[in-house]
């Protein structure tokens, strides 16, 4: 599975992880809708920025240099607007998660990534991945590889992700779940905390 591929299976379950959240809570989409962030304009830029990052070729001698700078920049606008939302629930989970990514990216040039899984002449052979500016083969003397994205689900083949795109997951589906529900007053107790007399 390609990275675009990934990328799309990480949104569509995530998105589908914060509805059931507010499905099975009884959580209001009304609410959700409601939901206030500042400065979106910070996380479109640096998701877009990423995507583009991805789709256009950057030429081999570029990948560690601007091409790492750049993908680092989008970062840092991804991590400014959660900043200026960190008061909104579940967005410092997103932040964990975001962070733990960044530092693997950072320490390595890359994202580690372990090789894909390919039928070749009825054998199953392991394939490094195609480098991107992102994403790298996972090598030996990687730093903090366990971050990278080494994980997979058991029996699909080629569908790696990392321990910070679960943290990420996690967070979006509180913050829908924080987000889908009517906010207590100070001072209010659920029913069942109330001590009876």
């Amino acid at each position: 599975m390609d990275r675009y591929a990934l990328a799309v299976v990480f949104v569509v379950g995530t998105v589908l992880l914060s509805m059931l959240a507010v499905v099975a809570t009884g959580g209001s989409f009304a609410r959700l809708g409601r939901l206030h962030l500042r400065s979106l304009w910070l996380l479109m830029l640096g998701l877009i920025g990423q995507v583009v990052l991805e789709v256009v070729e950057l030429p081999a001698a570029r990948l560690d240099d601007a091409g790492y700078l750049l993908l680092l920049a989008t970062y840092v606008l991804i991590l400014v607007f959660c900043a200026l939302n960190r008061r909104v629930g579940g967005m410092p989970v997103v932040m964990v998660g975001i962070c733990l990514n960044v530092l693997v990216i950072a320490l390595n040039q890359g994202m580690p990534t372990k090789d894909d899984v390919v039928e070749r002449d009825g054998r199953t052979v392991h394939e490094p991945i195609e480098r991107t500016v992102k994403h790298r083969p996972l090598e030996d003397d990687d730093l903090l590889s366990f971050l990278g994205d080494v994980l997979s689900i058991p029996g699909v083949p080629n569908q790696q992700f990392s321990i910070g795109d679960i943290v990420i997951g996690i967070g979006v589906a509180d913050l829908c779940f924080e987000a889908s529900r009517r906010p207590r007053r100070r001072g209010e107790y659920l029913p069942e905390t109330v001590e009876s007399s």
